[in-house]
């Protein structure tokens, strides 16, 4: 629809154009009215309607000097007056003033709709102009802020300056959006779709603000608000606007403002800088305003360590509050020292490992492997991966337990776990039996139930795992290797080395040191 403001010293014959013609029908609302041209000037600066329906002869300022105000600060705005038949002069005058039409007092219904007709026309070809205006200048910000040349770069500026009318010397403030998630209530949206869902929603929020601003679309979700920096963006309600997105898109959205001011030809400086404050929302959770009070520098230092062991006895006492707790107090202290987000990653993903390897469900395939690299390092904040790793934490906890229901598994998990412990030491199945107040003889049996090989082909696995990881050592000697996993006999080491991994020691160190 379009809006249409009303002037008119007669405040019977006003209210009867407001209250009485059906302007709904034609397309239109009545956005104010004004009982003359100096009322007029105010209302009509503040609503800015598409239309102004205005009488000609009025006391304080009439008609034409109204049309010629508007003419001079809004020349997309459509102009009609309104008339009586000895008032011909006036009706040449409005015409040479730019207005679209006329309407002759009284008025009669089928012409108004004819001449409304006309200026909806007009209306829309001034919107398709603007919105084709503004694609234009969206796309030339996009290349100012990818380009390097600074012959290329003078050149976009010129040719942004012509299509805004804005000064050379104009200063310009940027706000980064970026788009979070998608909520339930709307999984079928894709990113991009979010993406334009946004931008409409945020063109409008501009346009009631009355903001002056290019939106421009860049990829994964984000989008920049390129304005008049002496227009204070910083104090535009950016927390409003992200609720009505929750509240109209079930989209969540994170925003980025900074007090920097750059010129168009520093429009790429300007973007990295809202970046950096863009990326802080690793840090702080998604959904808010990031201002540059937000962005911490890195304390540096030793990275802190989770206190796994703590964590695992937790879980493995299936006390999930308190390996949560143990969990979020090492990310509080990730997030007040701002450890960079790859070494976050690298430890989330050493965490779940470990963890795995514990419930002895180690990740053996590479496709699986690669698999958590994607999701942990694909996480947009450090508080998603401290979900995501909280997750594997419960499953373990759940599959732990679902175990331990089974009288002869939660034997076999001790066992192997004593074995895990003491690989370095002398193991025989009678010394494992007696732990465990088993016959050596049930002891075998169950444990090959349970983990599809016998105690032998396990223990014999664990050592030669601890020997690959002690052979990419240059200093130990391969007889020093073979005493560290629990074999007295190097020739024995060897051989069954060869028997399991197709090469000697030496070879596989060698292969090692070489990849």
């Amino acid at each position: 629809m379009y809006s249409i403001f009303l002037v008119d010293d007669e405040e019977l014959e006003l209210e009867m154009m407001r209250d009485y013609i059906r302007w709904e029908e034609m397309g239109l609302y009545v956005a104010g009215t004004a009982v003359n041209g100096r009322d007029a000037v105010e209302k009509i600066e503040a609503i800015q309607p598409d239309i102004v329906l205005t009488d000609v002869q009025m006391p304080l300022m009439n008609g034409l000097d109204l049309a010629r105000h508007i003419r001079e600060r809004y020349d997309w705005m459509q102009l009609v007056f309104l008339t009586g038949h000895d008032e011909f002069d006036y009706v040449k005058s409005a015409l040479n003033v730019g207005a679209v039409g006329y309407l002759l007092k009284p008025l009669d219904l089928s012409e108004i709709v004819s001449v409304i007709e006309k200026v909806k026309h007009q209306c829309e070809e001034v919107r398709m102009k603007n919105r084709s205006i503004r694609v234009t200048r969206s796309h030339i910000l996009k290349e100012l802020v990818h380009e390097s040349d600074a012959e290329r770069t003078g050149n976009l500026a010129a040719s942004f300056r012509r299509l805004s009318r804005h000064p050379e010397g104009q200063m310009y403030a940027l706000a980064l959006l970026q788009l979070d998630g998608i909520s339930a209530e709307a999984q079928s949206v894709s990113v991009e779709d979010g993406r334009d869902q946004v931008s409409e929603l945020v063109g409008e929020w501009l346009a009631e603000k009355r903001i002056d601003a290019d939106i421009v679309l860049f990829k994964e979700g984000e989008m920049g608000l390129f304005m008049d920096a002496a227009a204070k963006p910083g104090e535009y309600g950016w927390n409003d606007l992200l609720e009505r997105i929750r509240q109209s898109l079930h989209l969540t959205v994170t925003i980025a403002t900074g007090p920097q001011e750059e010129p168009l030809t520093g429009i790429q400086a300007l973007y990295r800088q809202t970046r950096v404050i863009l990326a802080e929302l690793f840090y702080t959770g998604k959904g808010k305003v990031i201002g540059p009070e937000d962005v911490r520098q890195s304390k540096g230092g030793e990275t802190p360590v989770l206190a796994e062991k703590e964590w695992i006895e937790a879980l493995d006492g299936h006390d999930l509050n308190r390996a949560g707790e143990i969990l979020s107090e090492q990310i509080a202290k990730l997030v007040a020292q701002r450890v960079a987000k790859n070494e976050v990653c690298g430890a989330a993903i050493g965490w779940i490992e470990h963890l795995l390897d514990h419930i002895h469900e180690p990740i053996a395939e590479s496709h699986k492997r690669a698999e958590l690299y994607h999701t942990v390092y694909g996480c947009q904040t450090i508080y998603e991966i401290e979900a995501l790793v909280m997750d594997y934490a419960k499953q373990a906890a759940d599959s732990v337990r679902q175990r331990f229901a089974d009288k002869n598994a939660k034997l076999v998990h001790q066992v192997r776990t004593m074995i895990d412990q003491n690989f370095h030491q002398p193991i025989t199945i009678n010394s494992l039996s007696d732990q465990v107040y088993l016959s050596p003889n049930y002891l075998r049996s169950i444990f090959k139930e349970k983990t599809g090989m016998t105690i032998h082909d396990y223990l014999t696995q664990i050592r030669l795992d601890k020997a690959k990881s002690y052979l990419a050592d240059e200093s130990l000697k391969v007889q020093d290797i073979a005493q560290m996993v629990g074999y007295e006999s190097t020739s024995y080491f060897i051989s069954l080395f060869v028997k399991n991994q197709g090469v000697t020691p030496n070879e596989y160190r060698k292969h090692l040191l070489l990849g």
